[in-house]
This record gives C-alpha cells, sequence and structure tokens, in this order.
C-alpha cells in the first residue's frame, strides 16, 4: 500500500489556501472571534448567570447605562460593552452582541444582589454579588454603583447615602484618572529604558510624557462622550 507523501499533500494544502485564500480568511477570522469570545464568555460566568437568570424583556427600565466596563469570573475585563438596566423587580445586564454573539441579557432580581464597596488599584469600585450563595461576581466603578442605586432607590441592597455624580463631577473624576495613569505611563516610559535601553536609543522625556498624555486623554474624552450618550 502506497503512503502519501507528505510534502506533496502540504504543498497541494498550502496552493488550496493561497488560491481561495479571500474566502477562506473570513471564515477563519469569524471562526476565531466566535471561538475567542464565546471563551471568555464561559470564563466570566456569564451562560451560568444567563440561564439562572433569565431575561424578563417586558419589564421597562427607569434608567439605563450603555457603554459601561466592568470584571467577571476569572477576571474577564469587559471595556466599554455592558450595559446596566434599572428596572422595578431587578437588574439587567447585557453585553453588546458583536462581543458576546451568545450571551443574552440576564435579569437579577434585587433580592438576589449584594453590593460589596472596595478599592482595586487605588479606585473605588463596587463588587455586585448574585445569589445566596454567590453564583457570579460583576465589579463595575463605583460611580456607576451610585447611579444605579440612585435610580433603584431603596430596592438596592446597601445602605446610603449615594453621591450623586453630575457633569462636573464626572469632568473632575475623568481629569484625576488621566493624571494617575499619565504619571504612571511617563514613569514607565523614563525609567525602563534607563536599564534596557542604549542611551542614544532611550526616548526624550517630553515624549515619554506627551504620549500617554495624548492618548489617555483621547481616552477619557471618548469615555466622557460615552457617559453622557448612555442614559436613557
Amino acid at each position: 500500500m502506497l503512503l502519501p507523501n507528505p510534502s506533496k499533500l502540504v504543498g497541494t494544502l498550502t496552493a488550496v489556501i493561497e488560491k481561495n485564500f479571500a474566502l477562506l480568511f473570513p471564515l477563519f477570522f469569524v471562526g476565531l472571534w466566535l471561538t475567542v469570545t464565546t471563551i471568555l464568555s464561559l470564563l466570566s460566568g456569564w451562560f451560568s448567570l444567563m440561564a439562572l437568570y433569565p431575561n424578563r424583556p417586558d419589564e421597562q427600565p427607569t434608567l439605563r447605562l450603555r457603554y459601561q466596563s466592568g470584571t467577571m469570573g476569572l477576571w474577564v475585563n469587559m471595556n466599554g460593552i455592558l450595559s446596566f438596566s434599572v428596572c422595578s423587580s431587578g437588574l439587567r445586564i447585557g453585553m453588546m452582541r458583536l462581543f458576546g454573539p451568545f450571551s443574552r441579557d440576564f435579569f437579577v432580581p434585587w433580592r438576589e444582589i449584594a453590593v460589596v464597596r472596595k478599592t482595586m488599584l487605588f479606585w473605588p469600585m463596587a463588587e455586585l454579588r448574585f445569589g445566596n450563595p454567590v453564583v457570579g461576581r460583576l465589579s463595575i466603578r463605583a460611580h456607576v454603583a451610585d447611579k444605579l442605586a440612585h435610580a433603584a432607590g431603596e430596592r438596592w441592597q446597601e445602605a446610603g447615602p449615594f453621591q450623586e455624580e453630575n457633569r462636573l463631577g464626572a469632568i473632575r473624576r475623568l481629569l484625576t484618572e488621566w493624571a494617575v495613569m499619565t504619571g504612571i505611563a511617563a514613569l514607565f516610559f523614563t525609567l525602563v529604558p534607563l536599564f534596557v535601553a542604549p542611551q542614544g536609543a532611550r526616548p526624550p522625556i517630553l515624549l515619554a510624557i506627551l504620549f500617554p498624555a495624548i492618548v489617555f486623554g483621547f481616552a477619557a474624552i471618548v469615555r466622557f462622550l460615552w457617559q453622557e450618550s448612555s442614559k436613557v
């Protein structure tokens, strides 16, 4: 029995791929995207929460915040892709479908939500714990939790009072975050080259400061515009 020549098989496969690259690459990219987003949804615990707390689409929200960020499950960061809807009997949590094709909204009754305040990397946070015993966790920024608490009123499972952030407060918070992140990045770009790069290849100090200042400044502006447009 004659065995196929491995080199000929590889050559044939390569020729087929090159000939049909325009068709195969989009299929490969879509398949890879679906695989990655599904794995992240599994690691975050989204599918479990979706099964335990099915959505209640008939309940209309009194407040909806879009383009929000949070951390779920095994430290899965979801930046700017979450939405929170405050309803009379619970909190609806959703994700932009592009980043979670199979991740449907889930609806957690207020009695199933516990709130724990904490600080993570100098930022005030609020951890929403779902179920008793806990079956899922979602960490969000403290000011976002305060907005949800104001809208939920007495149904929010946490003692107040809660600070209501106005536009000026949001600008101050974003400026503070911008200054801190710029400072950390500027120190990194200034100090690290001193130890790993030859003297001629080190970036100028002004560039090490301006580059992160511009990048984080642009990000802060985008976040502010998102926050202003996220309210119903």
